[in-house]
């Protein structure tokens, strides 16, 4: 994790070094106890006084892992930044200070809600790794909702949409000015306002939004009408298939598409600045076929061209790849057990998710890396000692790709890589990404 983790100011190198190696030790063994994880009393002892430490916060973790997603996105010509939140539930933690209200009043759960940002290549569908995150702390008593901001001053959010426009600001204010973001966001976002700001005021950006109010809107031909009754009289432009995920209770499944394309302009809402003009937005409409329980029924506001149907696959593929940000909230919670460290305030959790963040995102990404594109770049994921560790146990990987160095990583955790098998898993990749650490640090030894 050195790459990811040697970018971190803390106004003394020593804190960046010891988060170097947290991060090695906890990513060794993502799903283990702190305890277990470092192996001795000495470096647990050092891991908790590293995340007491006033100077060390969750931010300045994320911003050096954000620097070093730098090299990920230079040859890129666009980024899509997907954000969505989770909840981050500590039920058998009654004693940790500083959480808010999760649920409903009957539930009595308390935690915090995590908005989350990534970046997404949209052409190898590669999680580029985290660039913002929220921690957001409910008093349902009171009716507010305030950013934890670390071991910094709360702050307070005026809006349940300003989670949603924090982190594309923080978003465009990173990338390059060449690097073009296309916000992706589902039904929590669609708002006027976050709309206006990214047609009006970021250079260079735009968006896909599910929408989720039935809103009224003024058509091409200039008449009134409701969003969702307009879009469902559009025509069929043609017809597609997605692989549904298992989410919940839903079962996997492929569907079958109808899409249609259109444009309209959406008036101003009463929360607008007075006087705001209507904004062009074009639509995509999709609505499953053949399914009469729970259909999927889409209506995707966005920036982006739809002249063509092959345009409009795209937003949808843009739009699919959202589902990228749930398999990474399961790396965090399931694979990293966040929901389970026993610290007792939130100031210290918020350091310990920074550092679990980027891990999860770390094997996530090895992981789709074992299942997925053969082209990818081994460097991107694995560090110099780790590959060459791996190219003297396999010397016929040199030159090969990265897909082929990630299912050698799960081998070392017992992978066996059969035919007959099915892609490699989180404890295989995880045990594998352990040994290889291990005989990493030797190499690393044996070189100095």
């Amino acid at each position: 994790m050195q790459t990811e983790f040697q970018y971190a100011d803390f106004g003394d190198a020593r804190l960046t070094d010891r988060l170097v190696q947290i991060g090695d030790e906890l990513g060794s063994a993502p799903a283990e106890s702190i305890p277990i994880a470092c192996e001795d009393l000495a470096s647990t002892k050092a891991t908790y006084r590293f995340c007491d430490n006033e100077s060390v916060n969750s931010a300045k973790i994320i911003a050096s892992h954000r620097q070093a997603q730098l090299s990920r996105i230079k040859e890129m010509d666009q980024l899509l930044v997907v954000s969505d939140t989770t909840e981050l539930i500590f039920p058998r933690h009654p004693s940790k200070e500083g959480l808010g209200d999760i649920g409903t009043s009957e539930m009595d759960l308390e935690g915090v809600k995590l908005h989350s940002t990534i970046g997404i290549d949209p052409q190898t569908h590669n999680m580029t790794g985290v660039i913002d995150q929220q921690a957001l702390i409910e008093d349902r008593q009171a009716v507010t909702t305030h950013d934890a901001n670390g071991k910094d001053e709360p702050i307070l959010l005026e809006t349940r949409h300003e989670k949603w426009i924090r982190g594309d600001r923080r978003a465009r204010t990173w990338l390059p000015t060449d690097v073009r973001p296309i916000f992706i966001h589902d039904r929590g976002a669609d708002d006027f306002s976050l709309y206006a700001e990214i047609i009006e005021e970021m250079d260079n950006a735009g968006f896909v939004v599910r929408a989720q109010y039935n809103r009224w809107i003024r058509t091409p031909a200039g008449e009134d009408d409701k969003l969702f009754d307009w879009s469902g009289d559009l025509p069929e432009e043609g017809r597609t298939t997605l692989d549904i995920q298992q989410a919940g209770g839903r079962k996997a499944r492929t569907a079958e598409l109808s899409i249609a394309l259109g444009t309209c302009q959406l008036p101003s809402t009463q929360a607008a600045p007075a006087g705001a003009d209507p904004l062009s937005v074009n639509v995509v409409r999709v609505d499953e076929i053949g399914k009469s329980e729970d259909p999927i029924q889409w209506v995707l506001l966005t920036t982006e061209s739809v002249g063509t149907l092959e345009e409009a696959l795209t937003i949808l593929e843009y739009y699919g790849l959202r589902w990228r940000i749930e398999e990474w909230h399961k790396a965090l919670k399931t694979g990293c057990r966040i929901e389970e460290r026993q610290l007792q305030t939130w100031e210290r959790m918020d350091v310990l998710l920074g550092v679990y963040s980027v891990i999860a995102w770390k094997v996530l990404e090895l992981r789709n890396l074992a299942r997925g594109n053969p082209s990818a770049d081994p460097e991107v994921l694995l560090s110099d000692a780790e590959r060459a560790v791996l190219e003297a146990k396999h010397p016929e990987l040199r030159g090969e790709s990265g897909k082929a160095y990630a299912v050698s990583v799960a081998k070392l955790g017992g992978y066996l890589d059969r035919n007959s098998d099915p892609p490699p898993g989180w404890q295989a990749m995880w045990k594998g990404l352990q040994k290889l650490r291990m005989w990493a640090e030797g190499y690393e030894l044996g070189t100095e």
